[in-house]
This record gives structure tokens, sequence and C-alpha cells, in this order.
């Protein structure tokens, strides 16, 4: 019986120092059923890592302020958006011929449909957005903008100002931004270019 006794109290020996032994950067779980056998209990990254209840250092002055490995035990929240137009997304079409008079001519429009796509944690929301972008055939300062080079100046001012929008938005109110975004980075990128965006 002794012995029996003896070899309960070295196993609550080890388990009370291995409490005191948990590494800051692991994540551990009680197992033993919480208060009245329900369920588990989680235990913080670096709970129980020091014997004492004093603070080994001073708390820090700003918590949300912390440079340190981030805490194992904590999911991350992840928020982020996907602008991905390409320029086979704007399929240019001559509406007016240039008749080569003047230093500039002629028309050209594509319309797109274009998906955005937003992850927020574990939610997934995706949208599409409707607009035409006209712009000329030949410009004083740009020469001669063929259908493709239309296509990929549309794309990349497409996606700059999609960097720019608050994706949490309302669909519909994105949507109804969207072109005026996009016509202000034509204006930023090419000012000269005499783009012109609509939804």
């Amino acid at each position: 019986m002794r012995t029996l006794f003896g070899s309960i109290a070295s196993l609550l020996l080890m388990l009370v120092a291995g409490c005191n032994t948990v590494d800051p950067d692991e994540c551990w779980v009680n197992t033993s059923g919480g208060f009245d056998d329900e369920q588990p209990i989680p235990i913080g990254a670096g709970v129980g890592a020091t014997s004492s209840g004093d603070f080994g250092t001073p708390p820090a002055a700003e918590p949300l302020d912390y440079g340190g490995e981030p805490n194992p035990c904590m999911a991350p929240e992840v928020d982020f958006t996907i602008p991905i137009a390409k320029p086979s997304d704007f399929p240019f079409v001559t509406i007016i011929p240039d008749d080569g008079t003047d230093t500039g001519g002629g028309e050209q429009m594509a319309e797109a449909s274009l998906p955005f796509t937003r992850i927020h944690n574990l939610s997934v929301r995706r949208w599409y957005c409707s607009l035409t972008i006209r712009m000329p055939l030949r410009t004083e300062l740009m020469g001669k903008i063929s259908a493709s080079q239309a296509a990929i100046l549309s794309a990349e001012v497409t996606n700059i100002a999609s960097k720019r929008m608050d994706f949490t938005l309302p669909e519909g109110i994105f949507c109804d931004e969207f072109p005026m975004a996009v016509l202000a980075a034509f204006k930023e990128k090419y000012k000269y270019l005499g783009a012109r965006v609509t939804k």
C-alpha cells in the first residue's frame, strides 16, 4: 500500500513540475476534463512558464503594440483582397475610326465585368462589377494606341484602383464607386491619355 501511495505522490510531483516548465512558444491543453468533467480547458502559450505568481519582468505598457512572436494559441485574423484584372478582360473594339486629320483621333471601347474577392478569416466573398472604358486610337503624346495596348493599360490602372477600394463596402456601393476610382487612377497614371470610364 505504501508503494502505491509513493507512486501516486511521485506522479503528482512530476505533473506539478511539468506545469512549471511550459515553453513560452507552445500551446498546451488541460486534458483533465476541466471542472466537473466538462470539456478540456485551453491554456494560453507561456502560462505556467514560471513557478512564481510574480512577473519576472513588468508587463508591457501597450500590450497591443507587441512586436514579438505571435501567440500560437490564437488564430491570426486574415483579411485580404484579390484584384485580378487581366488584359484579356478588356476586349477593345473601334467605335470611331481615326481619320488622321488631327493630332489625335478615333475612339475605342471595352466593356468589362471584373471579379473581386475578399477573404476575411474563414469567410470568402466574391462579386463582379461592370464598367466601360473608352480611349482614343491615337494621341498627340502617346501616338497610336492599339487594342492590345489599351487592354494592358486598362488592366494596370484597374488593379491600381482596386487596391485603393474599401472592400468592406456593400457590393452595390462598391461597384458604384469603382469606375470613379478607375478614372482617377487613369488621370493620375496617364494624364494625357484622355481615357473615360463609366459604369
